[in-house]
């Protein structure tokens, strides 16, 4: 599934790049506007076609693609011709549209791929509220069944059973699975330098609810390895009991929709905390790429580490989960393009709000137009970003290939 999940997301994001830049062109057509170059990717032509007044084809350098739209910058000159449909002539409207187009483009597949997942696939969906799924009968750490000789798991020797409802732990409610597991691994045993326990676990008093009576058990959770990594040692408390399985439903289409909008919104804040979040997590990348310890599930990755990923979603959760991860990342680009920072689409949004809010307020105050900001002054600071941005990408480039980012299990 490797190379196919390679490959499927580097069709998905040429796709996505080719949709962003159309969306761009096609919002400058309807304003009047001239596109002369629609290409997917930088640096020397590798293969184009000319129809029209626009030259379409591909680029050497895959990291991205552009349109180049007459006037959308004064950095460089403008046939005499031309000059009626420069871009900064159209109305701020249609510029701001323009602008936006490509992010617009990008949550509109975002919106589309979650609203395909629940009306072909169904909704996964799992009881979470506090009900035991499954009680392992005995805490062995190789794949088979019990041996007579395995003792019983603490939850099975507490007496509990599937199905059973935990409402309590030591005394304190418990609301959802969530809750349940917090307060179990509350009597978690410190470890030493050894890496073994200091101290033994503590035994707990669970309530929960068979059939409609609630009853009060004792558990005494054992200490094993917890990881799923054979190959690494990581000590916790072994209870023995599981959440119910994953139970796909089928909901109709305005569930279905609700259901596709709602993940929308879930993803969108997920985009915007992992932004606010990139900071922070930049010594964590150093740290990744020189240590042998496995890299931080929320740690951020780059494109080769999306590809890489890709083959494990589609493993794990089929084809669904793919066009939601397609998505997700759709989201991301369409709200990072919107950063008010040049050369990103945001910045330039940013300045064509700023040159109508002045000419406003010069003409409210009786003075001339000041006309158009001069963007060589910007320059040392659209540079500026564009070296961080780079150094950023090849950052996560080398922990994506020294330490790659693994799902859990």
């Amino acid at each position: 599934m490797g190379p196919l999940g390679i490959i499927l997301f580097a069709l998905a994001l040429i796709a996505s790049i080719m949709l962003h830049e159309a969306g761009h062109m096609v919002c400058a057509r309807k304003a009047g506007g001239k596109v002369t170059e629609f290409f997917v990717g930088f640096g020397p032509r590798i293969w184009s076609f000319r129809k029209g007044e626009t030259e379409y084809g591909v680029k050497a350098i895959p990291a991205g693609g552009y349109v180049k739209i007459i006037g959308m910058t004064d950095l460089e000159p403008i046939d005499p011709e031309d000059e009626p449909r420069a871009f900064y002539r159209k109305p701020l409207g249609w510029r701001l549209l323009t602008l936006s187009a490509g992010s617009l483009v990008h949550f509109i597949i975002a919106l589309v791929l979650l609203l395909i997942v629940p009306l072909t696939w169904g909704v996964a969906t799992r009881d979470l509220s506090g009900t035991v799924g499954t009680v392992t009968q005995c805490l062995k750490t190789t794949a088979g069944d019990c041996g007579t000789g395995d003792a019983a798991s603490p939850a099975k020797a507490a007496g509990l059973m599937n199905g059973d409802k935990i409402v309590a732990v030591n005394n304190v409610p418990t609301h959802s699975w969530t809750d349940v597991t917090d307060q179990l691994h509350k009597g978690e045993p410190s470890l030493g330098s050894d890496n073994k326990p200091t101290s033994a676990p503590v035994p707990v008093s669970v309530t929960y609810v068979r059939d409609g009576q609630q009853h009060t058990t004792t558990i005494t959770p054992a200490v094993g390895n917890v990881s799923a990594d054979p190959k690494q040692v990581q000590l916790g408390l072994m209870i023995g009991i599981q959440a119910p399985p994953v139970v796909t439903k089928h909901p109709g289409p305005i569930s279905a929709a609700g259901d596709g909008f709602s993940t929308f919104g879930s993803y969108a804040k997920g985009s915007v905390t992992g932004l606010v979040n990139i900071p922070a997590s930049i010594p964590k990348l150093f740290q990744a790429t020189t240590s042998d310890k496995p890299r931080s599930a929320d740690a951020p990755v780059g494109v080769v580490g999306m590809a890489s990923l890709t083959g494990s979603v589609i493993k794990d959760g089929g084809y669904a989960s793919f066009l939601q991860y397609i998505a997700s990342i759709n989201l991301f680009i369409g709200i990072f393009n919107l950063l008010p920072l040049l050369p990103l689409d945001g910045g330039h949004i940013a300045i064509a709000l700023y040159e109508a809010g002045r000419r406003k307020v010069a003409k409210l105050v009786g003075r001339p137009d000041p006309g158009r900001v001069d963007l060589n002054k910007l320059m040392p600071a659209a540079f500026t970003f564009l070296v961080l941005f780079v150094g950023l990408s090849l950052l996560l480039m080398a922990a994506d290939i020294t330490n790659p980012l693994r799902f859990p299990s």
